[in-house]
């Protein structure tokens, strides 16, 4: 029998605990900075964040 495999890596959305363990940002300032870049995404209660807005907000405040 085949079984499902799963990854830890992020896709397009991840968690906000698989956000903080990228960034290495504390929750408050990742939410923060996901917010103001528009990067936070609600699906029903589960919050997400959008990886690659994040990091082009990043790349484009920190270069």
């Amino acid at each position: 029998m085949n079984k499902p495999s799963y990854t830890n890596k992020p896709g397009k959305l991840a968690t906000v605990e698989m956000a903080i363990e990228r960034y290495k940002l504390g929750r408050t300032t990742l939410m923060q900075l996901a917010t103001a870049e528009g990067a936070v995404r609600r699906i029903g209660r589960a919050v997400r964040i959008d990886i690659e807005t994040l990091d082009r907000a990043i790349d484009k405040l920190y270069q």
